[in-house]
């Protein structure tokens, strides 16, 4: 990847810093080389699509890896190797063999609305919609610091909730080895 003269110094450093990173797992996921190269070219360019506001992030390396799946699962679908069940969560055809943590996501749907709502709506606000702790503790009138342990609470009670309901396993690394769906 080439930067142009005029590219901003955060998103370049940002790419740099990250790029080695986002390709290996790119190349984990898709075990292709040109997708992978393809799929990169797309986070750079969201990257510099969106540039006032990427620059302002707390966590640029989490926004790339965000965006960096999420471009790897429209490529998924594009190219119909990912299809959408009744939840229209995304999910594999039967042939394809999916990873426990990529399978997890329909479990965390179901979990969700069984959390408290202070519970529901921290981790809905801040990891599945985006939104900045800063940002979040600036419109609920908290303080950052307490945001963070809010959120952090909430992401404790949902793991355990998950481990209760989704029978999770996790290997000697500490990483989810497998799970059963969880019934609606």
């Amino acid at each position: 990847m080439t930067f142009t003269k005029g590219t901003l110094p955060c998103i370049e450093s940002a790419w740099e810093a990250h790029h080695d990173e986002l390709r290996r797992f790119l190349l984990k996921h898709c075990d292709d080389r040109d997708i992978a190269d393809d799929v990169l070219q797309n986070v750079y360019s969201k990257a510099l699509t969106h540039r006032q506001t990427f620059c302002k992030l707390d966590t640029p390396r989490a926004w790339l890896f965000k965006v960096a799946r999420h471009q790897w699962i429209d490529r998924q679908r594009r190219d119909g190797r990912l299809v959408m069940d009744e939840s229209h969560e995304p999910t594999a055809p039967d042939d394809a063999e999916t990873a426990p943590l990529d399978s997890l996501a329909g479990c965390i749907a179901r979990a969700l609305p069984h959390c408290v709502a202070v519970d529901r709506d921290i981790l809905t606000r801040c990891d599945l919609e985006g939104l900045r702790q800063a940002d979040y503790a600036r419109r609920n009138g908290l303080s950052l610091p307490a945001t963070k342990a809010r959120l952090r609470r909430a992401r404790q009670r949902l793991r355990a909730r998950l481990v209760e309901q989704c029978d999770i396993v996790f290997d000697d690394q500490g990483r989810v080895c497998c799970h059963r769906a969880l019934e609606a």
